[in-house]
């Protein structure tokens, strides 16, 4: 019990819990852990929840790291998100109407993931108001998160998307002077476009002189002019 609530101290639902309450909401509510991939070492093929099967409960990543991709008709494979320690899934589509899982969840690597059923999330929120305070922050921060989406699928070009993306790390970073905190190809997962015409588009953005880039490091040389192509 005590290693458990030791890993969901990572887990923004149960922010601002002391270790004792945290001790007690679990001893008071059922959950049930899946440990299927936990002797996996590099496991691509352990699938956690396949797109359109049914959601009833939250899902907590205890250890190791989950993968949401989404798969098409044409064999394409797009990783949405990667879900590591504390993180969470399910928590909006377990109340929502259509209760069914939008894309497909792999375990990427050794993973133990906790559940905790509707039934007993309502309960939690109603025991402890911090736990409903993180869980409508967690779903407001869904739904901004799901707005950026939405935005970038509405640029037509990849130079658009590019830009918006590293606007995106200049407001969070403060600097013109940005550290990619993905890989080239992760990037190119996450804008939905293939590695080689990302990196075409990087050189040519370079040729143009509105950055300069080395590995992951992207110096923005022309703001303005970054931000006249989203206009």
């Amino acid at each position: 019990m005590d290693k458990l609530t030791d890993y969901l101290k990572y887990c923004i639902l149960f922010k601002g819990l002391t270790s004792q309450e945290l001790q007690d909401l679990i001893t008071n509510i059922n959950y049930s852990i899946s440990d299927n991939c936990k002797n996996c070492i590099e496991c691509h093929t352990c699938i956690v929840a396949l797109e359109g099967d049914i959601c009833n409960s939250l899902g907590i990543v205890i250890q190791g790291e989950l993968e949401v991709q989404k798969h098409y008709a044409s064999g394409k494979v797009v990783t949405l998100a990667k879900l590591n320690r504390g993180k969470i899934f399910g928590e909006a589509i377990a109340f929502s109407e259509t209760n069914i899982y939008p894309a497909t969840i792999v375990s990427s690597k050794g993973s133990i993931i906790l559940y905790i059923s509707k039934k007993d999330i309502i309960a939690m929120c109603s025991s402890y108001p911090k736990v409903l305070n993180n869980f409508m922050q967690l779903l407001s921060s869904k739904i901004l998160l799901l707005n950026g989406k939405i935005k970038e699928l509405s640029f037509e070009t990849l130079r658009q998307k590019i830009c918006n993306y590293l606007l995106s790390q200049y407001e969070i970073q403060k600097t013109t002077s940005l550290i990619l905190p993905m890989s080239r190809k992760t990037l190119a997962e996450h804008l939905g476009v293939q590695r080689p015409s990302l990196s075409r588009e990087f050189v040519n953005m370079k040729q143009d002189g509105l950055i300069d880039f080395n590995k992951n490091l992207v110096q923005l040389k022309d703001l303005d002019g970054i931000e006249t192509i989203l206009i």
